[in-house]
């Protein structure tokens, strides 16, 4: 979990133009730094380094900057009172934002202050190294990962939520596609890009959740998806810990009526949007599920399963297992560690890793480097894909203790 990403980023902090090894310009007021990014086209496909040039402020480093690089934690509770999350998210003129300098300094009270505020996790610095891969010692990383229990790696409700298995599932899932492309194809007539990105905003964000921990975050990153006309903020709030992503995949999977058109034109945008080209994976993904033997039963090899809302899985299998593990831990911390059987004695819920295979373009997007938790490695696999199951069994994996036993199934996705 910790070096995961070590080797790509190897030379973050050693370089010698590094932006917190440079002395700071001294600061104005942080309310005199601005941002006005240009609006991305629908076509448009800038690279990161052209989208961290054209956000570099060309102005002094703000006060709240200097506090956080400088550790100065009673100035920067004082600063977080007044200032908004775009001031605490800039970019400042040498290319770093407040939380890689905490990050890069070692300075962990002010990084937890910055995180519980709500600071983006997935800006990059001029350099284009996020926040996580600055940090000084596994102390500071430790604080970008998410609680166990919260994490949409892991399902452990006792139930298939999210997958329908039918014999006919093929082609529910071809026409829900062929309806969301139609949406999506339809932008150059009534339903234009920016449209589509204004209703959901309008109708859908500000209109239709409920007022949950964290919706100014949300509501900021679909302000900011609306204004660039660019999905990726889409991405930012849907990884973001809030309970946006949890209402958002129920009201999919459960067909709410409220709001459809909104939710629709979100997948549209995720499936389709061509600056998201740049995301496309194909490849292996894994998930834990924990399901009670009934639900699991439903799964049979050469059964046909469809994702009924977004499914988050990683593209490496040790950080799958490292949370259930990490769920283990928390349940029997909680006295929740006993097994519960049915009179048989058969247990009740087991954990299942699931093994996803990707073949074909923008089922899934490596989200990664712009997701809130860049250390999970998601992959996003969409709404609508079908999978095949072709292998079921069951294995001692060297990650559970005591010879623990797990169930392994492999799901290749359909023509």
């Amino acid at each position: 979990m910790f070096n995961r990403r070590k080797n790509e980023n190897t030379d973050s902090r050693s370089r010698s133009d590094h932006p917190e090894r440079q002395p700071f310009i001294e600061s104005l007021p942080v309310k005199d730094v601005e941002q006005n990014p240009k609006p991305l086209s629908a076509t448009a496909k800038p690279t990161i380094e052209e989208e961290t040039e054209r956000k570099i402020p060309s102005k002094k480093c703000s006060n709240f900057y200097i506090a956080c690089r400088t550790n100065n934690i009673e100035e920067v509770k004082k600063l977080l009172k007044t200032i908004t999350l775009e001031q605490i998210d800039q970019l400042e003129p040498n290319g770093s934002t407040a939380l890689h300098a905490a990050c890069y300094h070692g300075h962990s009270e002010i990084v937890k202050l910055l995180l519980d505020e709500g600071a983006d996790r997935s800006i990059h610095n001029k350099h284009q190294f996020l926040p996580f891969d600055e940090a000084k010692n596994d102390e500071i990383k430790q604080l970008f990962f998410r609680i166990p229990n919260n994490n949409r790696l892991v399902s452990s409700t006792g139930a298939i939520e999210w997958e329908l298995i039918d014999d006919d599932v093929s082609d529910k899932a071809a026409e829900e596609r062929q309806y969301i492309k139609y949406l999506y194809d339809n932008t150059t007539g009534v339903t234009t890009l920016l449209k589509m990105f204004e209703k959901i905003e309008n109708n859908y964000i500000n209109r239709v959740l409920i007022n949950f921990k964290g919706i100014e975050n949300i509501k900021l990153f679909f302000r900011k998806a609306t204004e660039e006309q660019d999905p990726r903020w889409i991405i930012k709030a849907y990884t973001a810990e809030t309970d946006f992503y949890k209402a958002l995949n129920t009201e999919i999977a459960c067909g709410a009526t409220k709001a459809q058109n909104e939710r629709r034109y979100i997948i549209a945008l995720l499936y389709h949007h061509p600056i998201l080209d740049q995301l496309a994976f194909i490849g292996n993904a894994y998930r834990v599920v924990k399901i009670n033997s009934d639900d699991l039963a439903k799964y049979q090899v050469d059964c046909s399963l469809m994702t009924k809302s977004f499914l988050s899985t990683s593209i490496d299998e040790k950080i799958a297992a490292w949370f259930l593990c990490q769920q283990e831990v928390t349940s029997m911390q909680n006295n929740n560690h006993e097994e519960r059987v049915k009179v048989d004695g058969t247990i009740i819920k087991s954990w299942i890793m699931c093994k996803y295979i990707i073949k074909h373009h923008r089922t899934a997007l490596h989200i990664e480097n712009i997701s809130q938790y860049t250390s999970e490695g998601e992959i996003l696999i969409m709404p609508y894909t079908v999978f095949k199951i072709n292998k079921i069994k069951k294995v001692k994996p060297s990650y559970l203790p005591d010879g623990q036993l797990i169930t392994e199934i492999q799901l290749e996705e359909s023509h």
